[in-house]
Order: structure tokens, then C-alpha cells, then sequence
């Protein structure tokens, strides 16, 4: 056989043989995974409209169809937590760990996990959480809302400052982000600013109670606001508690601290005014002594140097002796004498 004929012949055996072999090859590869959209979304709308264990059951059978669909595993880790089944939700958050759960499922558990921790009043564990939740998801505002909120918790105000600023401005309509925004200004002092929060909060919202009673506690609490005196500033917050408690009409609990804040705002107006009366009538005694020691002053320069009693007139000078003349007049003083 010729060199070209051998040729031949091995190029048809190979091509016999892979022809052989595809099905075989193609037959042990593993199947492209399965995506459970449907079950998912069904998962999800359940849990939206607050039907828990449906919604676990919806995730389940999304994962039966496959088991590494972190999505699926996300709703039904949320529906543990609302179900308060919180060990089964951590074991299901280790799942998609290992499973290569995306930044924006990592932050959505790390902010269930910092509100455990809140519910444990544990304000420090709530910071880190909601910080990983948030640098997790950057563009989210509410993730960085809830971290501002718990530093207000803890009365950093400092730190508050610039996290709730950040949550304001990726969400300029989030009215929560505007109030706590608000009383993170007012615990650095700056309360021009804490009054533009709120202002801003109650125009997205006007029947938004808690800003009206945040103002409130803004003028009552300023050592001053521009352009107002005490009164006027005393009176600016308890026409806020006022209004508050109109808007709260039947639903204000009666542990509400509103009315002893308007009680607070009214002591200090009263307080004010009777130190006011007290420097007035200080002024008065200060006057009257003043006027008094002139008058006196003004008696003994009347009585050549001597002293004469209040109301007193000042004896007329003593005639000369009987027969005697009186002295003549002192000649006026001469020119200076030249040295």
C-alpha cells in the first residue's frame, strides 16, 4: 500500500473513531445548571405580601431544582427571620457562602443579622454589621440610613454626621434619611442646619409627626436660634408640641413626653421673666442710690464741707460781733510775679 493510501486510511479510522466516541463524551458531561426563576419569584412575591412558611416552601422548591441557587436561599433566609427561626436563617447564610452569594445578597443578610443585634441591644455589633451591609451595597441609601441610625443610638453624632449625610443624598426623597439627618446636626450643634432637615423632611411628608416633634425638641433644647430672643423660642416649641399632639390626635400614647416638654418649655418662659423682674428691680435700688448719694453729695458742698442732715437747710453765716466792723474785703490777687 502507498505512503498516501496509509495516509488515508488512518484519517478515516480517527474520524470513524471520534464519530464512535462523541455520543459517549457528550452523554457523561453534566447537565447546564437549571436557574428556578419562576419558583423564585413566586418565593418572593409570597414573602412581599407577608405569607412566610408559603414562601419557604417556595424557595424549597426552587432549590430542589437546584441547590446552589443563592438567590432562592436569600428569600428564604428572610422568611426565617421573620418566622424568628434565626438559626436555620444563619445556616442557610453559611450555605450561600459557600455557594457565591453576590454583594447585594451578602448585604441584605448582613443587615438582618446587625437588626438581631439590635434586638439584643447590642448598639456596638448593629455598627458593623450595617457598615459591611452598607459597604456591601454602596448606592443603597437605606442600608446607610440604618448605620447613621445606630450611631445616633449611641450618641456619636460625629460619625453620624457624614454616613446620614450620604444616605440623604443618594435618596434626596427619603424623608427618614432627612430626620435622623436632622438630629445628627442637632447633637453637633449646628441647629441651622438640624431646622433645614427637618423643614425638608415635613415637605416630602407634611403629616410626618415625629419631624414636627423633632423640631420641638430643637427649640427647646438651643442654648439660641438666630433672630429669636428666649421667649420667642420657647413659645416656637411648644407651639410644635402643640401641633404634634393635634396630629397624634387619639393614637398619643400617655407616656407621649410632649406635654411635660411643653410644661418644661413654659417653666423656663416663666423663669425667664421672673429674672428679668429681678434685674429690673435691681436697676431701680441701683438708681435710687445713685440719686440718693448725689442729692447727699450735693448737701455737703451746700454746707461747706460739712456734713448736713438729710432734708436740713443750711444755717445762715454768723453776724459779726456788736460794734464791730466788718473786715474788708480781700484785695484781689496780684499779677504773677516774674522770676
Amino acid at each position: 500500500m502507498s505512503a498516501r493510501n496509509v495516509r488515508l486510511a488512518s484519517a478515516t479510522l480517527l474520524l470513524a473513531v471520534a464519530l464512535a466516541s462523541g455520543p459517549a463524551l457528550a452523554r457523561r458531561q453534566p447537565p447546564p445548571a437549571v436557574i428556578p426563576t419562576e419558583e423564585t419569584q413566586k418565593a418572593r412575591d409570597l414573602y412581599k405580601v407577608g405569607r412566610y412558611p408559603d414562601a419557604v416552601l417556595a424557595a424549597k422548591a426552587a432549590l430542589n431544582k437546584n441547590e446552589r441557587y443563592t438567590p432562592a436561599m436569600l428569600v428564604m433566609a428572610k422568611a426565617y427571620y421573620k418566622l424568628h427561626k434565626y438559626e436555620w436563617m444563619k445556616k442557610l447564610w453559611e450555605m450561600m457562602q459557600a455557594n457565591g452569594a453576590s454583594s447585594a445578597e451578602k448585604a441584605e443578610i448582613y443587615q438582618l443579622l446587625a437588626f438581631l443585634e439590635v434586638d439584643q441591644k447590642n448598639v456596638p455589633g448593629a455598627i458593623q454589621l450595617f457598615k459591611q451591609a452598607a459597604e456591601a451595597k454602596p448606592d443603597d441609601a437605606i442600608l446607610w440610613n440604618n448605620l447613621g441610625a445606630q450611631y445616633l443610638a449611641a450618641k456619636n453624632y460625629a460619625d453620624a454626621t457624614p454616613v446620614l449625610e450620604r444616605a440623604a443624598q443618594l435618596q434626596p426623597g427619603f424623608a427618614k434619611a432627612h430626620l435622623n439627618l436632622g438630629d445628627a446636626y442637632r447633637g453637633v450643634r449646628q441647629h441651622e442646619r438640624a431646622q433645614e432637615e427637618y423643614q425638608k423632611a415635613l415637605q416630602l411628608f407634611p403629616n410626618y409627626a415625629d419631624a414636627v416633634f423633632n423640631l420641638g425638641i430643637l427649640y427647646l433644647d438651643a442654648d439660641k436660634m438666630p433672630n429669636m430672643d428666649l421667649f420667642a423660642k420657647e413659645n416656637a416649641a411648644i407651639q410644635y408640641f402643640q401641633k404634634y399632639k393635634q396630629m397624634m390626635g387619639g393614637t398619643l400614647a400617655p407616656s407621649d413626653p410632649a406635654e411635660a416638654y411643653i410644661a418644661e418649655a413654659q417653666d423656663k418662659i416663666k423663669k425667664e421673666e421672673k429674672r428679668l423682674d429681678r434685674l429690673k428691680k435691681q436697676q431701680e435700688r441701683e438708681t435710687a442710690r445713685a440719686a440718693k448719694k448725689a442729692a447727699d453729695d450735693a448737701r455737703k458742698a451746700a454746707a461747706g464741707g460739712q456734713a448736713v442732715p438729710p432734708g436740713a437747710t443750711p444755717a445762715p453765716p454768723a453776724p459779726p460781733p456788736s460794734g464791730a466792723q466788718p473786715a474788708p474785703p480781700a484785695p484781689p490777687p496780684g499779677p504773677p510775679v516774674l522770676q
